[in-house]
Formats: structure tokens, sequence, C-alpha cells
């Protein structure tokens, strides 16, 4: 069960943090397509560290 401050490993293949490990910031009830909020230690090419997915691309690590 993903809930708010668990670790988590990434399965979506595109992105830049797949099979990295990240924590959960926000699980937003309300949003269609990408609920979870993940937060990384390393940034990507545009200098973020956040992004979102769907729990379905989420591992609890």
């Amino acid at each position: 069960m993903v809930t708010k401050g668990a670790k988590v490993r990434i399965l979506r293949k595109e992105s830049y943090w797949y099979n990295d490990v990240g924590t959960v910031v926000v699980i937003d009830k309300k949003a269609a397509n990408y609920p979870v909020l993940i937060r990384f230690v390393k940034v990507n090419y545009s200098g973020t560290n956040t992004a979102n997915f769907k729990l379905e691309e989420l591992e609890v690590a």
C-alpha cells in the first residue's frame, strides 16, 4: 500500500527515475491520471526533483 512518506520504486520505463527510489509527498484522490507526487534525491535534466505517477507505476521499496 502506497502511503504518504513511503519509499517507492518507479516502474515507468520512460521515466528518468526508472528503478530509483523516491518518497511519496502527496496522494491526491481527486487527480484523474497521476495522483501520486514523488520527491527524489537526484534531479533530472531540467533540474526537477519531483514527478507525478500512477499507483500502478509504483512499488513499495
